[in-house]
């Protein structure tokens, strides 16, 4: 029997391990400084790693992004289902694999491979909680009573947005990880796209 204590109990290990992901980020970091000198200059060595210290505040940035997606879908959640646990736990594995995808970018630059998975996990990660959207929209037995129903549509842009990054990104070498500035323009885009009435909360 689903009851409301084992929703919970998904919850919290969903943001048990997207903890932990997000603070293994920070262990190349530590391994940057393994093999320094106190009388190495730190200036030097911060501008010499700064790629992978980009990388690290990049993907913390996105995971942070994801998780509060994923909060916001979660808080209008009363119940839950089987297909609602796969999608949860598919998403989970895409925030997992980021810290890999991280240090495989601080490795090997902007080879297609690592831009290829670098944001196609974000790409992946994205789509999985458009997913999420889409299976709570379509089945009223999960959402929480007294909440609206959730809205797919910019989750939809946002996906969309990653894909198109992801294609530049590899398709066109001198973009790679740049494509990924096409993130800024999903607000403007979802409001063109899809004005919120006059007088609706913003």
């Amino acid at each position: 029997m689903r009851t409301e204590r084992g929703l919970d109990r998904l919850v919290t290990f969903l943001d048990a391990v997207v903890a932990i992901a997000i603070t293994l980020l920070v262990l190349p970091l530590v391994e940057v400084l393994a093999d320094v000198a106190p009388a190495d200059d730190l200036a030097e060595v911060l501008r010499a790693d700064a790629a992978q210290f980009g990388a690290f505040l990049l993907s913390f940035a996105v995971i942070a992004r994801l998780w509060l997606v994923h909060h916001r879908l979660v808080e209008q959640v009363g119940a839950y289902d089987h297909a609602f646990v796969l999608v949860n736990f598919a998403w989970l594995l895409t925030i997992v694999v980021l810290p890999f995808a991280t240090q495989v970018v601080a490795v090997y630059g902007a080879a297609r491979p690592a831009v290829g998975l670098y944001i196609g996990t974000m790409a992946a990660s994205s789509a999985l909680l458009t997913a999420l959207t889409l299976l709570i929209r379509r089945r009223p037995a999960l959402q929480r009573p007294g909440t609206p129903p959730v809205d797919p549509r910019a989750g939809l842009v946002t996906t969309g947005t990653f894909v198109l990054a992801l294609l530049l990104g590899v398709l066109v070498p001198g973009v790679n990880y740049y494509a990924l500035f096409l993130l800024f323009l999903t607000p403007p885009l979802e409001r063109r796209l899809f004005p919120r009435p006059a007088g609706g909360r913003g």
